[in-house]
């Protein structure tokens, strides 16, 4: 399993990502076989990624479980203008997005955030340490990147072997210990409880959880685009869920 995630207790105007999954009752998550499947929505603007715009702080959670290492799990726009989650072949989470063709900001954690947004990273509810990168410019409107908001895809060209639950992100930065609520007790995310205390936030919700179709719902009341698998495999709905 990889996510993101933020500490906020120093400074709560920067931005954070984070995810994980403990012991929970879901019944799905989607598997891509790595053959030609893929997840995706029209754009970044009503899907999952919409709250990386400039100047605002954010937080995203994530639960993967990949077959491989050296992979994309996200990737929206062109050559010249994307933005791009990965994992190394050493098992390194990379965020990173690139404007007019310039890298205009990335970061690196090692899973075996510098100046500017200050973004963090969370792995099972542990904070884990850049190991390198740009600065983030607080300005730059990543959210604003045209095409395709893809999952499990490079380009359309590489595709890859891996599974994915429950998708979220706020308008705000979520506390450590609303980091660890979530994890160990995985609540749903439209209400408060215990030390969970954004749902006011919310902003998009993927549940992950119609066990049939082609589709994926938005859970969070805001009315965002589902998204769509093309291509999908027979064992697309796989019951795998602690991942």
């Amino acid at each position: 399993m990889i996510g993101l995630g933020l500490d906020t207790a120093a400074d709560t105007s920067h931005p954070a990502l984070f995810g994980g999954l403990p012991a929970e009752t879901q019944n799905y998550s989607v598997y891509l076989d790595g053959a030609s499947d893929r997840i995706q929505a029209a754009n970044l603007a009503t899907t999952w990624l919409q709250v990386f715009t400039a100047n605002n702080p954010f937080s995203l959670h994530f639960a993967v479980k990949l077959d491989t290492l050296n992979m994309t799990i996200s990737f929206t726009g062109s050559s010249t203008n994307y933005i791009w989650l990965q994992v190394s072949a050493g098992g390194d989470l990379l965020l990173q997005y690139g404007i007019n063709s310039t890298l205009s900001g990335n970061e690196t954690w090692d899973t075996n955030l510098s100046t500017g947004r200050d973004v963090k990273c969370y792995v099972n509810k542990v904070e884990k340490t850049a190991t390198s990168g740009n600065a983030m410019a607080k300005t730059d409107n990543p959210a604003g990147i045209s095409g395709k908001f893809t999952m499990g895809t490079f380009m359309n060209i590489v595709d890859y072997d891996l599974r994915i639950d429950r998708l979220a992100s706020w308008s705000g930065v979520l506390s450590s210990a609303e980091i660890t609520e979530i994890y160990d007790n995985y609540p749903d995310l439209t209400a408060d409880s215990g030390d969970y205390a954004s749902s006011n936030k919310l902003q998009t919700y993927y549940k992950m959880e119609e066990g049939s179709g082609t589709t994926m719902a938005d859970s969070s009341g805001n009315s965002n685009a589902s998204l769509s698998v093309v291509n999908a495999s027979g064992n697309f709905w796989s019951s795998d869920t602690r991942i």
